[in-house]
């Protein structure tokens, strides 16, 4: 089989510090928003408070508050890069997590690869990993395997993506059971009579 897996690596420029005054000055709207474009053509997709947060401490900011994170939300949407809506609690968008994409047509089917952390690394935050790319985890899974029941797969894939607790009250399983389900929708999986998903032919 073909492994989809790619290690997760940040941006990571250095940058000379800014101080928080400086960082809402709109005479420097022009450069900050070129950097979150840079930021998410290197990391997409990649979430909101990944890309804040990166930017600020590229620049020396330690402190976040509300006023810098109406900053960068008008920074992302200046950047007029495309986005999708996810939350692993339910369906509700006024809590969802907004996934930046470095393109439109990256936002639809299945990711054409995954991260996983560095060696000795932490995983992501699981709210900052796109359903998108946890579904190619799940099929390269569920081919690895040969198949495997749902609650097994949602495990597996979690594991995969570099967490060590998968219960499922945890943000990894209820992440990992969504990118199944949307996997299902994207018709890349099959189940047989015995209850084992394994990939679809056109997704092996």
């Amino acid at each position: 089989m073909t492994s989809h897996a790619q290690t997760y690596r940040r941006l990571g420029v250095a940058l000379k510090p800014m101080t928080a005054e400086v960082f809402c000055d709109p005479l420097y709207t022009k450069a900050l928003t070129e950097l979150v474009i840079k930021i998410v053509q290197a990391e997409s997709p990649v979430s909101f408070d990944v890309v804040s947060a990166e930017m600020l401490e590229m620049l020396g900011i330690t402190k976040n508050s509300a006023k810098l994170k109406a900053r960068c939300d008008y920074l992302v949407r200046n950047s007029r890069l495309p986005f999708t809506l996810q939350n692993l609690d339910g369906e509700d968008d006024t809590e969802a997590t907004r996934i930046l994409w470095a393109d439109q047509d990256s936002t639809y089917g299945i990711c054409p690869f995954y991260r996983v952390p560095v060696i000795g690394g932490k995983p992501r935050k699981a709210s900052d990993i796109a359903v998108q790319e946890a579904a190619r985890t799940v099929i390269d899974i569920a081919e690895e395997q040969l198949g495997l029941p749902k609650q097994s797969l949602i495990t597996e894939t979690a594991k995969a993506l570099g967490f060590a607790r998968t219960a499922s009250t945890t943000d990894c399983y209820k992440l990992c059971e969504k990118a199944v389900d949307y996997a299902f929708n994207q018709d890349a999986l099959s189940v047989d009579d015995n209850g084992f998903i394994t990939p679809s032919n056109s997704y092996v």
